[in-house]
């Protein structure tokens, strides 16, 4: 029954993280006491000491109990790979009995880099003032607190987004941050006609259990492999700045991370452990964390051995559900898939800001080898292409005032036609 318990609380568990900055905190702007702690490879930081050769110090405060903080520490990670140079990072375990040896095991058993150790007495934790966990704070080059956060970051772009405000030759002075910094960035993703998962591997089996008197089906998809590669389909009316993939062991990747422009498409590779499962899906981040329905998320689990299905089943009757029907389907495509893909007979952009709301009068080059054919978006925020079918190089040459693009921006298209948003941010 536990084993279901897991199966039937794991999304719970993820929609339960929600991250905000406390504008009240009464630490930002401030310093931040010097501290020396001990990581469990036997390396000290010190605070003065790391600003030496660093522009910011980065804390994260967490329990090895604590759900929300598991689900982080995957894109913690990421950034402190990418960071490390600019950003001295630590994370504390504030729990007495996570000792240096259960820390070590974890950090081990997760794939971790980045530097933990404990929190002797709670002291850091309690100049934090707060009772709860995961805790970031940031402290920047002149060792005052400029970022305060409960609660866990959904994605690592989140995060670099926030460690970048602090970053560079351009910060002078303090400043502090009371809000992960909006995504401004210029992103063109594909999308089909319905949010979706499906996998690509070869062989694999869908299975539906059914339960009397419970509305919700419980998918399973068994495959053969301990890798399952993932490919996710969004619409054009989400946001894409809002919607993330969840998978139960590496926790939230944003959206534009998955694109694999050489195939147009949005993937991911999954660890499917040999006992067990790995849950994996599509959800509207701005709804959940306000406590709103997404009723386009749909969850699934992968596993390797056919056999966790039946003890799924077994411990659902033995919980006092009599009826409970297992349908099996052979899918060399499974998944959650709506529509066989896109149907387009042109090549279709789809110009929205960050509210989703259309942008008009957007200008785009359609480049190949011979010629560039400018085209604009129409009031519906609508580009349409109907040359022949090729790869073109697609960049932006000309937008209205009030809204942001990268400079930089190109995007190429598949060789056959497809629909994209492309997502501009408006001031």
């Amino acid at each position: 029954m536990k084993k279901v318990l897991l199966i039937l609380l794991a999304l719970a568990l993820f929609l339960a993280v929600s991250a905000s900055a406390e504008d009240e905190s009464p630490l930002l702007g401030k310093p931040f006491p010097e501290f020396t702690v001990t990581d469990t490879e036997g390396n000290t930081l010190t605070l003065s000491e790391a600003l030496k050769d660093h522009e910011a110090v980065l804390i994260n405060f967490w329990a090895s109990w604590c759900g929300p903080c598991r689900n982080e520490f995957p894109a913690i990670n990421k950034v402190y790979e990418e960071y490390k140079d600019k950003v001295a990072f630590i994370a504390l375990s504030i729990e007495p009995k996570d000792s240096n040896e259960k820390i070590s095991s974890f950090r081990q058993e997760n794939g971790l880099t980045l530097p933990m150790g404990r929190d002797e007495d709670d002291k850091l934790y309690a100049y934090a003032k707060t009772n709860s966990v995961p805790v970031t704070v940031i402290v920047d080059r002149f060792g005052n607190v400029v970022f305060f956060q409960i609660g866990s970051f959904s994605t690592a772009d989140e995060l670099s987004r926030t460690l970048d405000a602090f970053l560079g030759d351009r910060y002078t002075e303090t400043s502090v941050l009371y809000s992960i910094p909006a995504d401004t960035s210029t992103v063109a993703l594909p999308v089909s006609p319905a949010r979706a998962l499906r996998i690509e591997n070869e062989g694999v089996q869908k299975a539906a259990i059914h339960v009397e008197g419970v509305e919700d089906t419980l998918f399973f998809i068994i495959v053969n492999d301990s890798t399952a590669h993932v490919i996710a389909e969004i619409s054009a009316s989400d946001a894409t700045s809002d919607v993330i993939f969840y998978n139960s062991d590496a926790g939230f990747t944003a959206l534009k991370e998955m694109l694999d422009p050489d195939r147009g498409v949005l993937a991911a590779d999954v660890s499917v452990p040999e006992e067990g499962y790995v849950m994996v899906c599509l959800v509207d981040y701005s709804k959940v964390v306000k406590g709103e329905d997404d009723p386009d998320m749909f969850p699934f689990y992968i596993v390797r051995n056919p056999g966790e299905i039946d003890s799924v089943v077994n411990a659902l009757k033995a919980s006092g559900h009599s009826e409970v029907t297992v349908e099996y389907e052979t899918d060399a495509d499974a998944g959650s898939k709506a529509d066989a893909g896109i149907k387009a007979d042109a090549y279709i952009i789809h110009v929205l800001d960050q509210n989703g709301d259309p942008v008009p009068e957007v200008f785009v080059n359609f480049c190949n080898d011979t010629a560039c054919v400018p085209c604009e978006s129409d009031d519906d925020g609508t580009i349409v292409y109907t040359g022949n079918p090729d790869v073109y190089h697609v960049q932006i040459i000309d937008y209205p005032e009030g809204y942001s693009c990268d400079e930089s921006f190109e995007m190429y298209t598949t060789k056959t036609y497809g629909e994209w948003v492309l997502r501009l941010y408006k001031d």
